[in-house]
């Protein structure tokens, strides 16, 4: 789920991808826990670079444990040059049934192979509110929660949830987590979340969930969305600056 930006697909060909690089991470290892030919996500982000999800169903098979574990020891085995090792892939990485299991194995095999290198999962934060999710998140060193909108009416239009979802439950589910971390694409165009009176609704979530950062995103390309415009630099910078006004560290990119 890296906020990259595109009018064509890139799902994730395999379990074990890469290393690619990451203006956030460096080079990263990418880790698909979904299924390798279709998007299965929570959302349906007007932006996404795997392209839209024009029927949603739960997919009969997830990447088994077993096969996470022998890919990801051959991708280990050399030592590669990487800096972390990214679980996002194709859509919502939280929605695989044995979570915990895979991301256990993760962590075990990075102990093994490459100690001191971090894994980061990035998340859409739907599954947030269930114990079951969180405690399996303890296994990972960084978790990125997607947060685009401070209004629940901006959330619907920007992120199209499948399922009806308060922002207001998402928001406390990132507070709930140790080390998290926020992401946000900033937009105009036929969705704005620049304005004054989203970006103070916005702030409030970032005081509530008080994250270790923010990194906040511009369009780089034209997304599928063509009704959607490119925020100058100049004011994601000012945003960025009203983030560290709370004490809390902001990055900009011009995506990834």
């Amino acid at each position: 789920m890296e906020p990259q930006h595109s009018a064509h697909s890139d799902l994730a060909p395999h379990t074990v991808y890469g290393p690619v690089p990451s203006r956030r991470y460096g080079v990263t290892l990418g880790i698909n826990l979904l299924p390798l030919a279709e998007k299965f996500c929570t959302f349906r982000c007007t932006y996404c670079q795997l392209g839209p999800e024009r029927h949603h169903h739960v997919p009969h098979e997830f990447p088994d444990v077993a096969i996470l574990e022998r890919e990801v020891t051959v991708a280990l085995a050399g030592k590669p040059a990487i800096d972390a090792l990214v679980v996002s892939g194709n859509g919502e990485p939280t929605l695989h049934p044995q979570l915990a299991e895979a991301l256990a194995t993760l962590a075990r095999l990075r102990d093994a192979h490459l100690p001191g290198r971090a894994i980061v999962l990035l998340t859409a934060g739907t599954e947030l509110h269930r114990p079951e999710v969180r405690e399996a998140l303890r296994h990972v060193d960084e978790v990125a929660v997607k947060l685009d909108a401070g209004t629940q009416a901006v959330f619907a239009q920007l992120d199209m949830p499948w399922q009806p979802l308060q922002l207001d439950t998402l928001t406390a589910g990132a507070a709930l987590l140790p080390e998290v971390a926020v992401q946000t694409i900033l937009v105009r165009g036929r969705v704005d979340n620049t304005t004054p009176v989203e970006v103070a609704a916005w702030l409030a979530r970032i005081q509530q969930i008080r994250p270790k950062r923010v990194d906040l995103y511009t369009l780089d390309r034209k997304p599928i969305d063509r009704a959607l415009e490119m925020v100058p630099q100049a004011v994601a910078r000012e945003i960025a600056a009203q983030v560290e006004a709370l004490g809390i560290a902001c990055r900009v990119f011009a995506g990834l």
